[in-house]
């Protein structure tokens, strides 16, 4: 199973659509884009899915060992 990270799937999926499927701004999925922000547990629960578990938790919220 290939992974990849969530700003790349945003870029894929398109931030206009993927704000529209997540019920979302545009500027929350652009603050996830860009680092600003990070998804809640349930949004981060429906990107996993909505990705065929393409995204998981490292590439929604970094890799554990990143931890400070």
């Amino acid at each position: 199973r290939r992974t990849m990270e969530l700003k790349d799937y945003i870029v894929k999926r398109g931030e206009d659509k993927l704000a529209k499927d997540l019920g979302v701004s545009i500027d929350t999925v652009r603050s996830w884009r860009y680092g600003t922000r990070q998804p809640s547990v349930n949004q981060a629960k429906k990107l996993i899915k909505m990705t065929g578990y393409a995204l998981g938790w490292e590439n929604i919220y970094g890799s554990v060992d990143e931890c400070q």
